[in-house]
């Protein structure tokens, strides 16, 4: 090993060492500092300083690839390179100690992932995120353009060159061209089609490295970032069937008849019939449903019927021969319904100055079954 050798290998532990002692000293003034911070900000997170320092050495390797291009038109290519290697290693070093300083001033935070975060948002992040991706890519075009002017300099040849995008492409997929098919060939041979032992397609490989990529972005994002969780993806789930549910409900409720109609029970509904029977029905049966000019609508007497479905079809279309116009133009049927759902919570109310009972009793359909079960039962007892 000659002197110059070893002068060099002295020159790179010696700069080591300094970047080193420079950090270290920096991380023990941080962590003896930290118990005094209280609220935390964006210079207080490692997860920035990583960032901030990936950026600044990733700038200055494209200041240094620039220099060496520059170089390399005033023919200087060594002299220019062996100047800005030494300053990137060292902003390399000084950024993974300062980095280190970081995380041991945060050692008091709770969270590993507020630890690591700090007072960065996802926003700052992934803007962050993507001024390195913009810089590696200048770095790779700068590359390029560097391999090509060695080769058309005469410093390589273009056999040396690994980083084109042909050698890149045939280092991940392993694909054979056809004029060297006979080197994959094995001796499998069906009515002259060959069997080639040869690697998977590339459009395979590239779909292949997709799922990687797609893999470690979708942990980090639903792992450290804002994305849902299972159970939050259920809840959103379960809301948006319940906003079809009631939006499907608005739209069928004009389909509701005298066949499908049900009693109302939820108290807006109710609030809503009784407000449509003031203003439509109580002029001719009573504000307490008393009757006036209409029967009594609390009693158990009823001219058309007491069921549900028989007062929605009533208030729908009338009696126009005994003085029950027809409703059906001029509310909507769930309107109708409300009301009709209301008339049935005043029966048996008793309101004061009743009219005189008109009509049949109705007796709930249940509640003949039940009698007629009560009947059969007490008649068997009797056998």
């Amino acid at each position: 090993m000659n002197s110059l050798k070893k002068l060099k290998i002295k020159k790179w532990l010696l700069l080591l060492l300094f970047a080193f002692i420079i950090t270290n000293v920096n991380a023990q003034a941080i962590a003896q500092n930290a118990a005094v911070s209280v609220t935390p900000s964006i210079w207080d997170s490692p997860l920035f300083w990583v960032f901030a320092f990936a950026i600044l050495g990733l700038l200055l390797v494209i200041i240094a690839i620039g220099g060496v291009l520059v170089g390399l038109v005033n023919n200087k290519i060594s002299k220019q390179f062996q100047k800005t290697i030494p300053v990137i290693f060292f902003f390399f070093i000084l950024g993974i100690g300062s980095v280190q300083a970081q995380t041991v001033s945060s050692t008091v935070a709770p969270n590993p992932i507020t630890q690591i975060a700090g007072a960065l948002d996802p926003t700052t992040i992934m803007i962050l995120m993507l001024v390195v991706a913009i810089e590696l890519f200048v770095i790779l075009y700068l590359f390029a353009i560097l391999q090509k002017m060695l080769i058309a300099l005469g410093y390589k040849t273009k056999a040396e060159s690994k980083w084109t995008y042909a050698a890149i492409m045939k280092r991940m997929t392993k694909a054979i061209p056809l004029d060297r098919e006979a080197e994959v060939a094995t001796d499998h041979n069906y009515d002259g089609i060959i069997e080639l032992d040869n690697s998977l397609p590339p459009w395979w490989v590239y779909m292949f490295y997709g799922t990687i990529i797609f893999a470690i972005t979708y942990m980090i994002y639903f792992t450290y970032f804002d994305g849902p969780t299972q159970q939050m993806e259920y809840d959103t789930e379960v809301a948006q069937a319940i906003q079809k549910k009631n939006e499907f409900l608005k739209k069928t409720a004009a389909l509701v008849d005298e066949t499908s109609v049900l009693i109302l029970t939820d108290a807006t509904a109710l609030a809503k019939g009784k407000s449509g029977y003031i203003t439509k029905c109580a002029a001719c049966h009573g504000m307490n449903g008393e009757g006036l000019v209409g029967p009594n609508l609390t009693d158990d007497y009823w001219i058309h019927g007491g069921s549900i479905k028989d007062i929605f079809k009533t208030i729908k279309y009338g009696w126009p021969e005994k003085g029950m116009i027809s409703w059906e133009s001029q509310i909507t049927p769930m309107e109708i319904q409300q009301i009709s759902s209301f008339i049935t919570t005043i029966k048996g109310t008793n309101p004061a100055n009743p009219k005189a009972p008109q009509g049949t009793i109705y007796v709930e359909a249940a509640a003949v079954d039940t009698t007629l079960k009560a009947l059969a039962s007490d008649s068997l007892k009797v056998l």
